[in-house]
C-alpha cells in the first residue's frame, strides 16, 4: 500500500502542471500564502515607489552597443504600475500578472490570483532585485512605456537615403522627406525576422514588416513579413540588396 502511495505522489510530482494535480498546487499555494502573510491586505499604492518598466542592465547595456534588439537578448520586462498592480514579460510574447500588492519586511510583494507570490527590493545601486529572476533589473522608463526602445535605438537622429530622401526619427515616428507616419517595433519576435529590428508603419498588427539593420553609421532596411506565411523567402542581411540604406 505504501508503494502504490508513493508511485502516485511521484506521479503527481512528475505532472505539477498537469489537470491532474492542479487542484493540489492550488490548495498548496492557498495554504502557503496563508501561513506566510495571515493579515495581508491588498493596497493600491503600495508599488507607487516602485513604479516602472524595468529590463536588465544586461539586454539594456547591449541593445545601446548593438542598436539591435534581436541580437541583445532580451527576455525579462517587469512592469510596476502605480495601481498595485505587476506585470512580468517573458521575450514579449507571455508572462504573468499579479494584481494584490503589499509590503512586509520592507520589500514590495504581489500575488496573482492563484496564489503566486513575487517579491521586490531595490537594491544600493538603485537596481531591482525579483525573488523569482537571477538577475538585477533597471528602471528604463514609465510602466507600460514601450517607446523607449525605439528612442534608444533610433536616437532621434536624421538620414539621408540612397535615394536621396531625409529620414528623421521621433519618439515612436519617422518623418520621410516632411510626412510623418507613425512607427512600431515590434518587441516580440515570435515568427518575426530576427536579424534586425522589425517595424511596421501606421498599423501595429499589419504584415509588411521594415527591418532596419544597423550599417556603418545608418541602416540598411529590408522588406520582410511573417515567417509563417507560405512561400516565404528568408532575407540574408549580408547579400541581398536593401530596400533602402540610409546614411
Amino acid at each position: 500500500m505504501q508503494t502504490k502511495f508513493n508511485s502516485a505522489f511521484l506521479l503527481c510530482l512528475f505532472f505539477l502542471n498537469t489537470i491532474l494535480c492542479a487542484d493540489d498546487i492550488k490548495d498548496y499555494r492557498r495554504n502557503q500564502f496563508e501561513k506566510d502573510f495571515p493579515t495581508m491586505q491588498c493596497s493600491k499604492t503600495a508599488t507607487s515607489p516602485y513604479e516602472g518598466h524595468y529590463v536588465t542592465k544586461e539586454y539594456w547595456t547591449k541593445l545601446e552597443q548593438t542598436k539591435s534588439h534581436p541580437l541583445s537578448g532580451g527576455s525579462l520586462s517587469i512592469d510596476i504600475g502605480k495601481d498595485g498592480y505587476v506585470n512580468v514579460g517573458l521575450h514579449y510574447h507571455e508572462g504573468g500578472s499579479y494584481f494584490c500588492s503589499f509590503v512586509k519586511d520592507n520589500s514590495l510583494w504581489s500575488c496573482a490570483s492563484d496564489h503566486e507570490c513575487i517579491s521586490f527590493k531595490i537594491d544600493n545601486n538603485q537596481q531591482l532585485i525579483s525573488s523569482h529572476h537571477d538577475r538585477p533589473l533597471i528602471r528604463v522608463g514609465k510602466a507600460g512605456d514601450y517607446t523607449v526602445y525605439f528612442e534608444k535605438i533610433f536616437q532621434h537622429k536624421c538620414y539621408t537615403s540612397d535615394v536621396g530622401e531625409k529620414w528623421c526619427f521621433g519618439k515612436e515616428e519617422i518623418t520621410i522627406d516632411q510626412k510623418t507616419r507613425k512607427a512600431y517595433l515590434m518587441l516580440d519576435l515570435m515568427e518575426r525576422p530576427e536579424y534586425g529590428n522589425t517595424l511596421t508603419f501606421d498599423n501595429e498588427y499589419g504584415d509588411e514588416f521594415f527591418v532596419f539593420v544597423p550599417y556603418k553609421n545608418g541602416w540598411k532596411i529590408f522588406q520582410d513579413t511573417w515567417l509563417s506565411i507560405e512561400n516565404h523567402v528568408e532575407v540574408n542581411p549580408l547579400t541581398d540588396k536593401p530596400w533602402r540604406i540610409l546614411q
